[in-house]
């Protein structure tokens, strides 16, 4: 008996443990209306998370908290059925960051933001509940900085990225002879990377930024689950284990003053999407390498500011969010490049305080891919796996994302 739940739990690890272009770039209300496009200057304390660099144009301790809520949704039709809508619902973003001047050249700052994460919910009984019924990936990265003015125009900066990240796959493996069984894949990990970021003042309006984000090698523990509806009385646990990686980046942006009031910025991501391409499952005594092929991506901000009083600013931005994945996928998160337009509100509360909000509409091109699928029949102690190929296509793919910071300044 235990060498069929290792087989079965080997089986559909490796076809469920990553989804496609899972980054989140929702750091901010600001940043998000503005498509991400602080990289020259942020002028405010998420500079530990858009440019540690740009730390140094703080001159008090400053403190920012907030959240963004995501709520992603689409059509699904599978071999040219349609499903029941894929709605994973609301899930929240927190963010906090803080910045405090050491000298008048160094600065300390410490941020708490998510940089992965996804939430799909498809239902219990549509064509591909083999693969996936219901998926979490939570990432949470801590990160100390610290930036030196070296001269008025040129500031650098480094800093550590403490990773933790958390899985969590629900599936039907026997479905559809058994739907009523369920497999559950759950695990979590903590690793460390790191960043350099510098930005560098072209023009007395005008500033450059670039950061270096480093890979982030993620070893997750954690089992594989399912309830003895065909493996006698109570729950079959078996201890799993899978190597994935965070890919590096690169990010460089330009910040322009066009007037006192209205400003401008375009920021360009590359990601090394293709260090994902396989996945390595471990469970004693199996092992299995998933390839994924996925390219690699870039994405591209673009934005405008304008202060309509000394207390209020509106906000527009748009970004081009291309997919990494390949024609085979998985269905934890539909494919598709992303259309994002983001609008936003400022507001100077008091001299000190700050409120900013943002909203977010995401576009996601349909997109067909190709996938895998094998049909599980228990036939004990083994495993009988029939592999099929099936086709699934996402149409009418949108999320809405609302966000909110408050920040203080001393």
């Amino acid at each position: 008996m235990k060498k069929l739940i290792l087989t079965v739990a080997a089986m559909i690890s490796v076809c469920s443990v990553y989804a496609a272009g899972f980054g989140i770039y929702e750091a901010s209300a600001r940043g998000n209306a503005l498509g991400g496009a602080l990289v020259g200057s942020t002028r405010d304390a998420s500079a530990v998370y858009y440019n540690p660099a740009n730390m140094t144009e703080t001159t008090n301790v400053s403190f920012m908290v907030g959240a963004s809520f995501i709520n992603p949704f689409c059509d699904m039709n599978v071999d040219g059925v349609k499903q029941q809508k894929m709605n994973s619902g609301w899930f929240a973003v927190p963010t906090f960051y803080m910045i405090v001047p050491i000298s008048e050249d160094w600065r300390f700052g410490l941020g708490g933001y998510s940089e992965y994460g996804l939430g799909t919910n498809y239902g219990n009984f549509w064509a591909l509940q083999n693969d996936t019924i219901e998926t979490t990936i939570i990432q949470y990265t801590l990160n100390p900085n610290i930036s030196y003015k070296i001269t008025d125009w040129w500031s650098i900066a480094g800093g550590i990225k403490m990773s933790y990240i958390s899985f969590n796959s629900k599936s039907h493996p026997f479905a559809p002879a058994f739907s009523s069984v369920e497999g559950e894949l759950d695990g979590h990990d903590y690793s460390m990377g790191y960043n350099f970021a510098t930005d560098f003042r072209v023009l007395d309006n005008v500033t450059f930024g670039l950061v270096y984000r480093s890979q982030i090698r993620h070893d997750i523990k954690g089992d594989f689950s399912m309830p003895g509806t065909l493996l006698g009385p109570g729950f079959a646990y078996v201890p799993a284990g899978a190597n994935l990686n965070l890919p590096q980046s690169i990010t460089g942006g330009i910040n322009w003053d066009v007037t006192q009031r209205f400003r401008l910025g375009f920021a360009a991501t590359w990601t090394q999407w293709n260090s994902v391409h396989d996945i390595k499952f471990n469970m004693d005594p199996y092992s299995k390498t998933e390839p994924l092929n996925w390219r690699n991506a870039w994405r591209f901000g673009w934005s405008g500011e304008y202060d309509l009083t000394d207390d209020v600013a509106v906000r527009l931005g748009y970004v081009h969010d291309r997919d990494p994945s390949s024609k085979y996928g998985t269905t934890m998160l539909p494919p598709g490049d992303r259309h994002i337009i983001g609008t936003g509100l400022g507001w100077n509360i008091t001299k000190n305080i700050r409120w900013d909000i943002g909203y977010n509409f995401i576009i996601m091109h349909s997109s067909e891919r190709t996938l895998d699928v094998v049909r599980y029949t228990p036939t004990p102690p083994t495993v009988t796996a029939t592999p099929t190929k099936m086709h699934y296509k996402s149409n009418n793919s949108f999320s809405h994302i609302v966000s909110t910071t408050i920040s203080y300044s001393f």
